[in-house]
């Protein structure tokens, strides 16, 4: 008994030593709370999409057998013939009235239509099989029975934007810091508000609604997406636009409350796949700069409903040795052509004979889509081509180490709040999933962190960002720094920090999607410049700042040729330019790319000088980099370890009598 109570003390300590590491490094003394930017078109240079071309017969009629549709009348009422499965939408495709398939699912209805009225009249109208079906007969129908996209979304007005927030006048060089003014000002252009109609009459709207204003990612991203808002909201909070977080993390909270989960993105075709599970951190980080202790209330059971979610919904086993683990994997049960990219999916897809292999290609294709990487070699069993993807077989090292982050959150929330038993509830799971997720992810040869493939019982040693997302999240032991410390040589040994404009998503170079080099990510730059920050070791922040430059000084560039930023950017070029590949044109806008310059800029804001990022070099002799806005008081125990003490003086009772 007493062995019992002494390990239970020795996780106790651990975890709140682990706890207080972590609250004391993210403590942050928040400050006190017309032109428009006009975007090109992509620039000529870009690579173009990777959209496919195929030399054999392409059937767009699909059939029923084993379908598991992305909506249906169960969570689509009266819609899901029209945006989401039928001859409708396979007839739009087949005669691909529209460069991309997502113009013609984000269409409304006109308002005096509904959708069972459309089809009905449409299988009158057109009786005859696809391939006889007149394109401009059918183009007039559509547009006689729906209205432009877009429509629906109104662009609205901050009420707590500025001109010069306080947060960025603390950038010192003068030039920079008015590059963060001109990106600032891009919040009003991405402003979205759905509009009322929506709420009244759902069914003649893709759209989902929300009911608060939110920032969109720009360009063909109309409506909200989940985890883009993560670095959205964080450019947000660096902009001191504390009002629009809120804002943003309450339409989540609706959306949980509704539907019981997060999709990927504001439509009823993304409501059998979610996205990256960052609800949490979102709160995490508002929290951390306002100290809004009442919202944290409000969305805290919102926040395990994602949580339970992706428990049941998401769960796998992982069996090593004699040992089994629970694990997640991006896994939608979707296995039918994704309306929005409804074209490219069948087309792939006609290659196939076998309708078995065809939907579990699209229940491939939708998990990739889930993970937010559509697409990279990283799903490919021969790495190389889309055809090979296999999603459903690979455990992904990204989505465990953002669910090991999130029992972290979950714990200090409940922490905050007083609830001394949930926080220990939430720190022992913590701990435990912790140590499940080194025994499957961490390889000691290949000294790091790497995706397991179900199919093959071995470890994708390849380079990925996602490799180093453990170290954003902090879902491995920081009382010792070894792993992180090899995580780091491993990277820098095959590549990853050599390049002139930032971390590129892969070292894969034939594969020609737009998740795999030459293309860098914002997020996933900003996740190993953070991990890297966040690490204690001098050299490794010596080197989060290095590609903290890398990366602003690549946006900076190309914002000033092309008055814009992009999505993506090719990170290998010698003049840095917008990303490519993929199955559309590069995006401008764009929110997630000026959320994460926003809180480099404020992060580093007082080291980084102009001089520097166009000259592209670190002095040798610059200090070890202080996050900039972010104080460490260590002479006072945080609050978590505080309401953790009177449970450890408790055990240490039980164990002396």
């Amino acid at each position: 008994m007493r062995l019992e109570v002494f390990a239970s003390l020795v996780l106790t300590l651990h975890a709140a030593a682990i706890a207080d590491t972590d609250r004391k490094e993210r403590e942050i003394n928040p400050p006190d709370s017309e032109n428009r930017v006009k975007t090109k078109a992509p620039p000529k240079d870009v690579d173009p999409p990777n959209r496919p071309t195929v030399d054999y017969p392409i059937n767009f009629t699909q059939s029923t057998e084993g379908a598991k549709y992305v909506c249906d009348d169960t969570n689509a009422r009266g819609r899901a013939n029209i945006y989401c499965s039928g001859k409708l939408l396979e007839a739009v495709m087949a005669k691909q009235l529209y460069p991309d398939s997502k113009t013609y699912v984000d269409r409304p209805l006109k308002e005096n239509r509904t959708g069972p009225e459309v089809y009905k009249d449409f299988m009158a109208q057109f009786p005859e099989e696809l391939d006889q079906i007149d394109a401009e007969k059918l183009r007039k129908f559509v547009d006689a029975n729906f209205d432009v996209e877009g429509q629906e979304l109104t662009q609205c007005t901050l009420s707590d934007w500025s001109e010069q927030p306080r947060g960025l006048l603390d950038i010192g060089d003068t030039k920079l810091r008015d590059f963060a003014f001109q990106l600032n000002k891009i919040w009003n252009e991405l402003c979205r508000e759905v509009d009322e109609k929506v709420k009244d009459d759902p069914e003649r709207y893709s759209l989902l609604y929300v009911p608060h204003k939110f920032i969109a990612p720009g360009g063909r991203f109309r409506e909200f997406y989940y985890w883009d808002a993560y670095w959205i909201i964080r450019g947000l909070l660096a902009s001191n636009m504390y009002d629009t977080s809120k804002a943003m993390i309450l339409n989540f909270k609706h959306i949980v409350d509704t539907i019981g989960f997060i999709p990927n993105g504001g439509r009823v075709y993304y409501l059998q796949r979610s996205q990256p599970p960052l609800f949490a951190a979102m709160v995490y980080e508002y929290y951390a700069a306002t100290s809004d202790i009442d919202l944290v209330k409000e969305v805290l059971p919102s926040l395990e409903r994602e949580l339970k979610f992706w428990r049941k919904n998401r769960n796998v086993t992982v069996e090593m040795g004699d040992a089994e683990y629970k694990m997640l994997q991006y896994r939608t049960p979707a296995n039918v052509p994704r309306p929005e990219s409804f074209r490219e999916d069948v087309t792939i897809a006609a290659q196939f004979t076998d309708l078995t292999k065809k939907r579990q290609f699209w229940q491939d294709i939708g998990s990739a889509a889930e993970s937010g990487w559509d697409f990279s070699s990283r799903w490919f069993a021969d790495s190389q081509n889309l055809s090979t993807i296999e999603t459903t077989n690979v455990v992904p090292v990204d989505l465990n180490a953002f669910y090991c982050f999130n029992l972290n959150i979950m714990a200090y929330l409940h922490g905050e709040l007083g609830n001394a038993d949930k926080e220990l509830q939430w720190m022992h799971e913590y701990v435990e999933f912790r140590e499940q997720f080194r025994n499957v992810f961490y390889v000691a040869e290949g000294k790091g962190w790497y995706d397991y493939n179900l199919r093959t019982k071995q470890h994708n040693l390849k380079f990925y960002p996602s490799m180093a997302v453990p170290l954003f999240t902090g879902c491995y032991d920081r009382l010792g720094m070894r792993e992180a410390n090899q995580l780091y040589d491993q990277m820098s040994d095959m590549g990853a920090f050599d390049f002139v404009g930032g971390i590129p998503t892969s070292l894969v170079k034939s594969s020609m999607q737009q998740w795999d080099f030459p293309n860098g990510w914002s997020p996933l730059n900003h996740m190993v410049i953070e991990g890297l920050r966040k690490s204690g070791n001098s050299r490794m922040q010596r080197k989060a700042f290095d590609l903290a430059e890398k990366w602003v000084l690549s946006n900076y560039r190309v914002f000033v040729a092309d008055r814009a930023m992009w999505e993506k950017y090719n990170v290998a070029s010698g003049a840095p330019r917008g990303g490519g590949g993929g199955e559309y044109e590069v995006q401008a806008g764009f929110g997630w790319t000026n959320g994460v310059i926003l809180d480099l800029l404020s992060t580093y804001g007082d080291r980084l000088k102009f001089e520097d990022v166009l000259n592209d070099a670190l002095p040798a002799d610059e200090p070890i980099p202080v996050p900039h806005g972010r104080s460490i008081d260590v002479t006072k125990p945080s609050p978590q370890l505080l309401l953790t003490l009177p449970l450890v003086f408790a055990l240490l009772r039980a164990l002396i009598w």
